[in-house]
């Protein structure tokens, strides 16, 4: 599998750290235990949508901006382009994700580092 720049909207990101990227397929809908024990599904459709964590440990502050604005901008469209860091293009929104938690790490006496974590759901 290739490896290609994810890129959110019209923001290319980062590169993820290397186990930064999780992609998880499903099934839409709700299953519901019977009396008898027996599962019964319920689909909204058949089709298999995915949803993608993206992960980074050590981003600029530049970094940090340029994702937070690509999430939020997402965020008040409703909907953005993403194409995956495998290469897939999809259209996504995200999943339940109103903050975006970054967390900042020392470096240096001067310098700090963010991480963050995107959580994205095709639409």
């Amino acid at each position: 599998m290739a490896i290609t720049t994810p890129v959110l909207g019209a923001t290319t990101l980062p590169q993820v750290d290397a186990d930064g990227y999780t992609e998880t397929p499903e099934l839409r809908g709700a299953t519901t235990e019977m009396v008898s024990g027996a599962l019964a599904t319920d689909l909204v459709n058949a089709s298999v949508k995915r949803r993608f964590e993206l992960s980074w440990r050590t981003l600029t502050e530049a970094e940090v901006t340029s994702i937070v604005s690509a999430w939020s901008t997402m965020i008040t469209s409703g909907s953005a382009s993403f194409t995956a860091p495998n290469g897939g293009s999809y259209t996504v929104t995200h999943d339940d994700q109103l903050t975006l938690p970054v967390r900042w790490e020392k470096i240096t006496a001067s310098g700090l580092l963010g991480g963050l974590t995107l959580r994205l759901r095709q639409i």
